[in-house]
């Protein structure tokens, strides 16, 4: 009795949580880089419960900007980052251990608004695009736009720093530029101040890791359970996203502090519809995207093997395990 009582004591103390860091937080730690729709099912785990259910304790924090967020993750002050693989995969060839481990949004979101005369993309020619910040996701963005309509950058169409987001909007609405890529939000906020949706850039059909979850591969080591429990919750809450469009926006409208309820359903509608997806996983084309992107500044991602980018490990888990499919039962489409 007394042999077996100390086994199922082992057991318990080997069941208990695991700790966030080496510092033995009691919490799990995850950040998100701004307070866009792609970031809502992490608002909608935690919101829904889905990690409690699971068995964490997760903290959520909003630290603004990626390249903030990743050094944040290498100093080990947060456990996973949502966000895109750009600053992964130019942290991992500058020496860092991170890996994508799940992505949620598989292609870019990104749209051009311009003023109302401009009606094709060929009429740039002799104007200017805006986009967020140079090296940013929009900067590539732009850049692929242009090559895709044999227009060359800073000398056919002038390529202008804005900021990004609702700050492109109205250097375009206040005429400072004569378009600018922006977030679907933006686009639809865009058309309210008149401007026209010039292009989708979902449209250009590239891979693309637009958004997901990172972390340090030492990290994952010694988190294997936690980060399977973690994906898990994710996972759920992506299906709920998709399934349950009353919840998901009132979770959105809440995080986000967006007070037009008409732009949060048609944002909503976008992402349930056409950029979510279901299955985390990453793909090497999606990185291959991102090489090419990093390898404007960093020659060596041009040759490197999108797999030392990647984990797939608990996506694949998850479905080996009928998470999936138990997923589609309890969520069925709208």
């Amino acid at each position: 009795m007394k042999r077996l009582a100390l086994i199922a004591a082992i057991i318990a103390i080997l069941n208990l949580p695991t700790s966030g860091t080496a510092s033995h937080r009691q919490s799990l730690r995850v950040a998100y880089p701004s307070l866009g729709l792609p970031q809502a099912p992490l608002w909608i785990a935690s919101e829904a419960g889905y990690f409690a259910e699971a068995g964490l304790r997760v903290e959520s924090l909003f630290v603004q900007n990626s390249s903030t967020l990743v050094q944040s993750l290498l100093a080990d002050e947060i456990d996973y980052a949502m966000v895109g693989p750009a600053p992964v995969v130019a942290s991992n060839l500058r020496g860092a251990d991170l890996a994508m481990i799940a992505t949620t949004i598989p292609t870019l979101i990104f749209y051009v608004v311009a003023r109302p005369d401009i009606l094709r993309v060929e009429d740039l020619k002799g104007k200017s695009l805006g986009f967020g910040r140079f090296g940013s996701n929009t900067d590539f963005a732009a850049r692929l736009l242009l090559e895709k309509y044999k227009l060359i950058a800073n000398k056919d169409v002038a390529l202008i720093q804005t900021a990004g987001g609702i700050a492109t909007v109205l250097a375009v609405s206040t005429g400072k530029v004569h378009s600018g890529i922006t977030t679907d939000v933006g686009m639809l906020e865009g058309k309210k101040l008149g401007l026209r949706e010039l292009y989708a850039f979902k449209d250009l059909g590239i891979p693309f890791a637009h958004a997901g979850f990172a972390a340090k591969k030492s990290f994952l080591k010694n988190h294997e359970n936690d980060t399977l429990k973690f994906l898990s919750a994710i996972s759920k809450a992506v299906y709920r996203m998709i399934a349950d469009k009353p919840f998901s926006t009132r979770v959105i409208q809440k995080v986000a502090r967006l007070e037009d309820k008409a732009v949060v359903d048609a944002g909503y509608e976008l992402h349930a519809t056409q950029f979510l997806q279901k299955k985390l996983f990453t793909t090497a084309p999606m990185i291959q995207t991102v090489l090419r992107q990093v390898g404007e500044t960093v020659p060596a991602a041009l040759n490197a093997n999108p797999l030392d980018f990647m984990d797939n490990r608990y996506a694949q888990t998850l479905d080996q395990r009928g998470l999936y499919a138990e997923l589609d039962r309890i969520f069925k489409p709208r």
